[in-house]
């Protein structure tokens, strides 16, 4: 229940912050994301007890400033027979920061744009490789970044995105997993003047 409330209160200030900055401006500004998810996952604690996920996210960011947006996510990624022959779903619901890093001086308007974001908020897990987390809902967070590659002024492809993705669902010893989360996709920016 506290990672819903985090997740509540950061999707709020997020809107207050993007409120409070464009009350200068001219026009609002962010993208739209649909992208794929590998995440590799550990679920069991001692050895890794790794396996594999896959799905996607949709995502929505607000420029706050030239470099900085607001962005909230949702994403589900499935693994129909795990390890142990059990299926496993997990659902994130995140809100966070995703900060534009300089762009390499190469390419000009199609140079590569490298970023770094943080997300946090909580995330679902049913299915029997859930174990002690099955049907329950945790703290979760990624922290990480990656390059889109703009294709025209409203269209991006995002080349690869790579992020530390924890989890804290209980699995009868650390109570956390440390995931990692490579994604792809395409980006949607829009406009709107004011």
């Amino acid at each position: 229940m506290r990672s819903i409330a985090l997740a509540g209160f950061f999707l709020l200030g997020a809107a207050a912050a993007v409120g409070q900055s464009t009350a200068n401006m001219s026009f609002l500004s962010g993208d739209a994301a649909v992208t794929y998810h590998w995440v590799r996952a550990n679920a069991q604690p001692g050895e890794c007890g790794c396996f594999d996920l896959n799905g996607g996210g949709i995502s929505g960011s607000w420029n706050i400033r030239p470099r900085l947006a607001a962005v909230a996510e949702i994403g589900v990624e499935h693994i129909g027979n795990g390890p142990s022959g059990n299926s496993l779903t997990l659902v994130s619901y995140l809100a966070g920061a995703h900060y534009l890093l300089p762009q390499p001086r190469l390419g000009g308007d199609r140079a590569p744009q490298p970023f770094a974001q943080l997300l946090l908020g909580g995330a679902h897990a049913g299915g029997g490789i859930a174990g002690a987390g099955d049907a329950s809902n945790a703290f979760a967070s990624r922290v990480g970044g990656g390059i889109d590659v703009p294709i025209s002024s409203r269209i991006a492809v995002r080349a690869i995105q790579v992020d530390y993705y924890l989890t804290n669902f209980a699995n009868t010893l650390y109570n956390h997993q440390n995931n990692l989360l490579l994604g792809a996709g395409i980006i949607f920016h829009w406009s709107r003047q004011r």
